[in-house]
């Protein structure tokens, strides 16, 4: 009898745990869910989605062209419904941990296990999150290390994602072995701000900081969070926000240096006050208040409509961003820029079974007419196409010739179709 009881009291939580999808990364760093290639494109601030329980708002964001959204609602009273909806909308979520998976006390401990053991057979999680900047936040350490043993321990299938202030490049490597995959967050824009701690100021930051996190997590998969707000809306206005061009130059240039996975902070979906995305007014007059807060959903809405093209745009190239990198034989070459200078093309090719695409950017304000080489496999290609843009280009000899302008990505591939995604 005591055996049958046992029986009955395990078989929940192993199925539970069945349920789930598992998530690991591909000897190159990619995201993996459950056996498939996966490039997260997720946002923050999302309870008023959550919140909606027809799932309509859930949709628009999927419609958007995100994947992944941040759930920070657990222990509300319909927090398993709400990742119901997500699901159903076709969306993951990365969950922070409870008391940010610092278990310095019992109680920590218990509510943590709890959290993990409640959730992880939920087939929306794709990453549970630490506290967020736990070096700025002063997090412990130890008891970090606690909770990742922890995690790690009752949730092998789901990792652990550590998102530092870019202020912190000379202490990442304190949280080494604590988190599986890395971020750190970048606001650039207005650029008078001079944001982060590296000389680089620009919007060409993101291989700089990329680089920070790679030299102190070297084994480690690194993604990053990306302007999808204005610091200072009030004062700034529209140039508070990054411009299109300047937002898909960002994004294209983070996955050209070995980001797997974008996130962005922001919202799109403001009814109420939110002073973390900037969404909000100082003012003492009530008044004032409200017409200042209707400004600053004015200008959201704004970024957010004019973005509607790039956020589609990435969630079609996801599919590309989740190839392999090219053996270095088979990668395309610069052979000449014009203005001559230091390099300002940055190019990464990637190749699917029959083709190849290569990523490129302009990392300059500055116009340059570039000539490019094909690899040997693709000397016979007469034309390449040009993805997003709806143009081809010609190809003599393997070599070929275009134009960037400041901060523009072109897309360059010798099929017209998109290597299919994982959804």
């Amino acid at each position: 009898m005591r055996w049958l009881l046992l029986l009955i009291l395990l078989i929940p939580v192993s199925s539970a745990v069945a349920q789930g999808s598992k998530v690991a990364f591909r000897d190159d760093q990619t995201v993996m869910v459950d056996g498939k290639p996966f490039f997260p494109i997720g946002l923050y601030y999302t309870s008023e989605e959550f919140e909606d329980t027809s799932g309509k708002l859930l949709r628009d964001l999927r419609a958007y062209g995100f994947n992944t959204l941040g759930f920070y609602r657990w222990g509300q009273p319909n927090w398993r419904q709400e990742l119901d909806r997500a699901n159903q909308a076709g969306l993951k979520v990365w969950i922070r941990g409870e008391n940010g998976f610092a278990l310095d006390t019992p109680q920590a401990e218990k509510a943590a296990l709890d959290q993990v053991r409640q959730a992880r057979d939920h087939p929306a999680l794709l990453f549970w999150e630490f506290q967020d900047e736990p070096i700025l936040n002063k997090v412990s350490i130890e008891g970090a290390r606690k909770g990742y043993k922890l995690v790690k321990r009752e949730d092998p299938h789901h990792p652990l994602l550590v998102v530092e202030w870019p202020g912190a490049t000379d202490r990442f490597e304190l949280w080494k072995g604590i988190g599986d995959i890395f971020a750190t967050d970048l606001y650039p824009i207005p650029r008078e701000r001079q944001y982060g701690r590296l000389p680089n100021h620009d919007i060409t930051q993101m291989r700089d900081y990329l680089e920070a996190l790679s030299k102190a997590h070297k084994d480690r998969p690194r993604l990053l969070v990306l302007q999808a707000w204005a610091w200072e809306p009030l004062k700034d206005g529209e140039r508070g926000y990054p411009t299109p061009v300047e937002s898909r130059f960002m994004a294209y240039q983070a996955v050209i240096h070995g980001a797997k996975g974008l996130h962005y902070y922001g919202q799109v979906h403001c009814s109420r006050p939110n002073s973390a995305a900037g969404l909000s007014s100082e003012a003492k007059d009530a008044k004032v208040r409200q017409m200042e807060f209707e400004k600053c959903q004015q200008l959201n809405r704004r970024f957010w409509e004019q973005h509607k093209p790039v956020f589609k745009e990435l969630a079609q190239a996801g599919a590309i961003f989740a190839l392999r990198d090219a053996k270095p034989e088979e990668r395309m070459t610069l052979l000449q820029q014009v203005p001559e200078g230091p390099i300002r093309i940055e190019c990464l090719t990637k190749q699917a079974d029959k083709s190849f695409y290569v990523l490129a950017v302009n990392a300059a304000l500055k116009h340059h007419a570039v000539k490019f080489q094909l690899p040997m496999s693709a000397r016979n290609i007469s034309e390449l196409h040009v993805l997003f843009e709806n143009r081809k280009i010609r190809v003599k000899d393997g070599v070929f010739t275009d134009q960037f302008r400041g901060y523009e990505r072109h897309v360059y591939a010798t099929s017209t179709t998109l290597p299919p995604t994982a959804d």
